[in-house]
Parts: C-alpha cells; sequence; structure tokens
C-alpha cells in the first residue's frame, strides 16, 4: 500500500520520467521535436517541486509561504502555460502551411488572456481554473488543426506513423478529458470530496497516457532519424 500510495502521490513526476528514459536512451535528434523536449525536462522540474512542496511542506522555507501555508499554485500555473506555449509552438511548425498565422495569432490571444487575468482578475498564486482551461481550449483547436490538415494533406506523408501523429493525439485525449475536471475544480472539491478524489485519479491516468503516447513519438523520431541517416 506505501508503494501504491508513493506512486499515486508522486505519478506527475515519474510519468514525465518515461519520456524522459526515450529521450535519454534514443536521442530524438530532429529539431521540430525540440519543443517537447524541452516541455518533458520544464514539466519535470516544476512537477517535482510542486508535489516536494506538497507532500514535504514543513521542510520548505517560510518565506515560500502564503497565508500560513507552502504554495505550489504558481508552478501548476506556469506548468499549464509551458504546456500551451511549447505544444503549440510545436505543432504550429510540424509544416509550414497557411493556416500558421490563424494559430499564431490564436496564441497571442491566450497569451494577453493570460496576462490580463493575472493582472486584473486573479492572483498567479491562485491555482487558476480559468488559465487550466484556456490551456485545453487553445491545444485542443490547435490539434484540430492538424488532424484536418493531415487529412487534406495531397504528400506523401503517412501521418498515422509520423511521430506527430502519437503528440497530438495525446494532447487531444489528456486535454478532452481534464477540461471538465478542471472546469468544476472547486465546486467538486467543496461539494463532492469523495468525486473530486475520484477525477483527480481519472486527471493522473490522463497524464499517464499522455506521457507514454509523447514516449512513443520519441522513439519514432529517433527510428526516422536512424532510417535517414541508413539511407545517406
Amino acid at each position: 500500500m506505501d508503494l501504491l500510495n508513493f506512486l499515486k502521490d508522486w505519478s506527475e513526476v515519474w510519468a514525465l520520467l518515461i519520456p524522459l528514459i526515450i529521450i535519454v536512451l534514443f536521442k530524438p535528434g530532429s529539431k521540430q521535436i525540440r519543443p517537447v523536449i524541452l516541455y518533458v525536462i520544464l514539466g519535470l522540474i516544476l512537477n517535482f517541486i510542486a508535489t516536494f512542496m506538497l507532500k514535504y511542506h514543513y521542510l520548505v522555507p517560510s518565506y515560500l509561504y502564503v497565508n500560513n501555508m507552502s504554495n505550489n499554485n504558481l508552478l501548476y500555473n506556469l506548468h499549464s502555460m509551458a504546456r500551451v506555449l511549447l505544444l503549440s509552438w510545436y505543432i504550429i511548425n510540424i509544416k509550414k502551411y497557411k493556416a500558421s498565422i490563424i494559430l499564431k495569432i490564436f496564441l497571442i490571444g491566450y497569451l494577453i488572456f493570460v496576462l490580463l487575468d493575472f493582472t486584473l482578475i486573479e492572483s498567479p498564486l491562485f491555482f487558476s481554473t480559468r488559465i487550466y482551461s484556456a490551456e485545453s481550449i487553445v491545444l485542443l483547436i490547435m490539434c484540430i488543426f492538424y488532424f484536418f490538415r493531415s487529412m487534406e494533406d495531397e504528400s506523401r506523408t503517412d501521418w498515422l506513423k509520423h511521430p506527430s501523429f502519437p503528440i497530438c493525439t495525446g494532447i487531444i485525449l489528456y486535454e478532452a478529458i481534464t477540461f471538465f475536471i478542471f472546469l468544476f475544480f472547486y465546486p467538486l472539491s467543496e461539494k463532492n470530496p469523495e468525486f473530486f478524489v475520484a477525477t483527480m485519479q481519472i486527471y493522473s491516468l490522463a497524464f499517464i497516457l499522455f506521457c507514454i503516447l509523447l514516449s512513443l513519438a520519441f522513439y519514432r523520431y529517433s527510428k526516422q532519424l536512424n532510417q535517414t541517416s541508413e539511407k545517406l
């Protein structure tokens, strides 16, 4: 039971170790995948610190406390923003196409929303369900554009086997599941704590699945690189 509790409590950390291990072992060298690699590293650091602050709050320096409690909400907000910016950067640059300017404008709109939210509405030290909901909307739209573009593409690229496919599939599954979890985060936690705990377990499973699909993509990129080297 102790091991299960440990795995559950630290799932946001060890889940990101899965794609990191694939990165270290197989070294996907494509420039295209670098934003996702950066996301894995940054997400791992943020999640480790956030989980450490939660589980070992008595070791956290008092100057990091808010209302006499250690506060890791800023880290989760930063993680959400990093996920939007880095994964959007990756999706936009998978292949240059005319609609990319629309997605870039949409991304700028997201940044303006974040700036206004944290300056006029709520503190970044407060866990922002608005930011998480905006994340889901932005990344779902990005992935929908990706899938439509893949279906309309007349090149010889087999998008089902392309490394970008598991990444965008992972994003769309993760965001579709977690959108409603974070949209009703506070009402659930206050009115039905038991159901809230169950939904957070669903969130953990969605995040683990997302990380596994990232790992598959990294492996495909490394395999693609090796095949290119052999041809040369």
